[in-house]
């Protein structure tokens, strides 16, 4: 997946400079020099996050993108992938498109594999589009590309970074928004369908932060009947995802 990265200090210097569609850079601890503190000036200029990773970790993303025989110089950026929209434009073609479409909103889904397989699971229900808090969540990486099969370059998304704001503009496009708890009476099938739905799926961990549970007209569970305390996140997505897609064919 080598054509997904951007590697070496003048290539990044020149692509952010001409405006690339970068969303993150990564640098091994230690990197330093002008061209490096030019980086972290243009990045800084465009908003895009930079993480630094100590040698070992470094390494690793490089083996695992097979990128360990090219002349990084300690920097590799990250290419935009897919289909990224502003939010306002994003609801609006998913309304245009689907008379009661759904957006599935990852809320500090950290876990590439997790949001790959989210964000495949969504495609193929039909799903109009993924929406991707900025905080503390996984970027699209090439894992997450991957185990999309493919999916995240058909599905359109946005990173959405004032969540107040954000779920006005939802809200204001008649979005019925959806959060899911376990201390909650309400089963998932129970959401209301036939109407424009977004899906609030939580951390791997933490679940859903409290002040976004706090703006959805309705919080559901999945009831477990074992011993297990709680499913996958992409597990649990896709069993809703497709109880609203079941609930949207009946009324149509």
């Amino acid at each position: 997946m080598k054509e997904l990265y951007i590697y070496g200090r003048k290539p990044i210097i020149a692509a952010l400079r001409s405006g690339a569609t970068i969303s993150k850079i990564y640098l091994t601890f230690g990197a330093k020099g002008e061209e490096i503190d030019l980086i972290y000036t243009l990045a800084k200029r465009e908003k895009i996050p930079i993480t630094q990773y100590d040698n070992n970790k470094f390494q690793n993303l490089l083996r695992n993108n097979h990128l360990e025989n090219q002349n990084h110089q300690g920097v590799i950026a990250l290419k935009q992938i897919g289909q990224s929209l502003p939010l306002f434009q994003l609801l609006d073609e998913a309304l245009i498109n689907d008379k009661s479409p759904l957006i599935v909103m990852l809320d500090e889904i950290q876990d590439p594999h997790n949001l790959g397989s989210i964000a495949r699971t969504a495609e193929a229900a039909g799903a109009r589009g993924l929406i991707i808090t900025d905080t503390d969540s996984s970027p699209i990486t090439p894992t997450a590309f991957k185990v999309s099969a493919g999916a995240l370059e058909f599905i359109p998304y946005t990173i959405i970074k004032n969540i107040g704001q954000a779920f006005r503009t939802i809200k204001e496009k008649g979005f019925w928004i959806v959060a899911t708890d376990t201390n909650t009476q309400i089963e998932y099938t129970e959401i209301l369908s036939n109407k424009p739905i977004l899906l609030i799926i939580g951390n791997e961990g933490k679940g859903i932060r409290p002040h976004i549970k706090k703006m959805a007209d309705q919080i559901v569970r999945i009831p477990l009947y074992g011993k297990t305390e709680s499913l996958n996140a992409s597990v649990a997505a896709g069993i809703i995802i497709f109880e609203i897609v079941k609930q949207n064919k009946k009324n149509i």
